[in-house]
């Protein structure tokens, strides 16, 4: 009866030591995310890293394929392949305004004074407002952002004043925001796709563009436009977003990695934006034709675009919101 006993407790044991092995080997979770932005990039490198660290954290539990340089579609195609599930998550802007209106303060020109600004909004209760109005409206979950340089207009004629963008044929994002500041602003906005843009203004297709510095650098658009006006008109983010339902299915262990990865992978650009902007502004000061612009009469042309997007429910309140908390900056 004792050797009985002694053989089936050393049975257990040897299937509890081989039955651990297993539950390690399973297989991790796949996971696509996608930038539409050049590999070189800052916002590819970093989407990069948010992999890198989301796969260390979680231990190996997580497999994240990061695609960069527009394979997988411009910005827009990728809002809509997360929400279908066809993509997991990217590195996205105010192209989410296609797909809740309200969404276009997150890139709405003058709005935002500065980086210090925009943190203390997406850190604070108005940023809790808009993660989750995110997720009610899209099913896109935002696990953190990420900054960018303010946005410039590069040309192929001279811009010294708001007089001279009249007229000209500016490329913009599909978002209604931008839209709406540049017609005001006197010009023609065309939208669009990101990954068209080099090619319309080779082409003659558009006469200008408007992007971070180092989008303008990883892009080449020093080669097909001359003149760089420095404009500063939107302090822009980007936020490493996610399928929301692909989230919750995740265990808690796996969520955590993924939020620790994106918040790490912020600061990680945010060394890497302080790292190479001297760089990238004293090349492209040496290839273009630079003017500072004073956007002062720029902002007063803008002041009443916001008044547009009031029809949208709870627009006002998240405007409104941000520019009180604009005031101590």
């Amino acid at each position: 009866m004792k050797r009985f006993y002694l053989l089936s407790l050393m049975f257990t044991l040897a299937v509890a030591m081989f039955a651990v092995p297993c539950a390690w080997a399973a297989d991790p979770v796949k996971l696509v995310f996608a930038s539409a932005y050049a590999p070189v990039d800052h916002q590819s490198q970093t989407l990069v890293k948010f992999g890198e660290l989301a796969e260390k954290y979680s231990n190996g539990s997580l497999k994240v394929n990061v695609v960069v340089g527009g394979v997988l579609g411009g910005e827009r195609d990728v809002a809509e392949g997360i929400q279908v599930g066809t993509v997991n998550g990217a590195i996205l802007g105010g192209i989410l305004q296609n797909f809740d209106p309200a969404m276009s303060i997150l890139e709405f020109p003058f709005l935002f004074k500065n980086d210090a600004h925009v943190r203390a909004v997406m850190e604070g209760p108005v940023g809790e407002k808009i993660r989750a109005r995110l997720i009610a409206k899209t099913n896109i979950r935002i696990l953190y952002h990420v900054m960018r340089t303010p946005r410039e207009l590069t040309t192929k004629k001279p811009v010294k004043s708001l007089a001279d963008v009249k007229g000209m044929k500016i490329r913009v994002p599909e978002m209604q925001a931008h839209l709406e500041t540049w017609r005001a602003l006197g010009a023609r906005p065309t939208p669009l796709a990101f990954t068209e843009v080099y090619t319309a203004l080779q082409l003659g297709t558009v006469d200008g563009q408007e992007n971070p510095l180092g989008v303008i650098y990883a892009n080449k658009f020093y080669e097909v436009t001359e003149y760089l006006a420095i404009t500063d008109h939107l302090v822009g983010f980007m936020m490493i977003v996610m399928n929301d339902a692909t989230y919750k299915k995740l265990d808690p262990a796996q969520q955590k990695a993924l939020t620790q990865a994106a918040v790490e992978a912020s600061r990680f650009n945010d060394q890497l934006l302080k790292k190479i902007n001297a760089d990238i502004e004293k090349q492209l000061f040496a290839k273009m034709k630079v003017t500072k612009i004073n956007n002062a009469p720029w902002r007063d042309a803008a002041k009443d675009v916001y008044k547009s997007f009031l029809k949208y429910e709870g627009f006002e309140d998240l405007y409104l919101s941000i520019r009180k908390v604009g005031e101590k900056y």
